[in-house]
């Protein structure tokens, strides 16, 4: 590994040491729901629909190390964080290890197809 590569494993293990919580992930394919751990964020911000009115929206985001992961999360599977259920709208690698998952939050049929524990 390169000397970028380490600083940035080391540096995400204290991120997630830091501000990490306990997540449940519910990945097709897989016979049970998998502990993790992650940073969640649902941070407001205003939308431009093109209109010129603005539109308020919060995006729920969560962050893991993927090499934590046994399976990798994909569009369509869920995950509980803070007890609420998410599907996985979308997945966003950022190139040193972690991954961005951008969350919608659950209760359409989708999500429900998923073990809630």
């Amino acid at each position: 590994m390169t000397v970028f590569g380490d600083l940035t494993q080391a540096m995400s293990a204290i991120v997630l040491t830091t501000f990490g919580e306990p997540v449940v992930f519910h990945i097709e394919g897989q016979p049970q729901a998998l502990a993790g751990r992650g940073v969640f964020t649902a941070m407001h911000q205003e939308v431009d629909a093109s209109t010129g009115v603005s539109v308020s929206s919060v995006q729920p985001v969560l962050e893991v190390r993927q090499s934590d992961l046994p399976a990798t999360p994909t569009e369509g599977d869920a995950v509980t964080v803070q007890g609420a259920l998410y599907l996985i709208v979308e997945v966003r690698p950022d190139g040193h290890g972690f991954l961005k998952l951008m969350l919608h939050k659950g209760g359409g049929h989708e999500a429900s197809t998923h073990p809630d524990s």
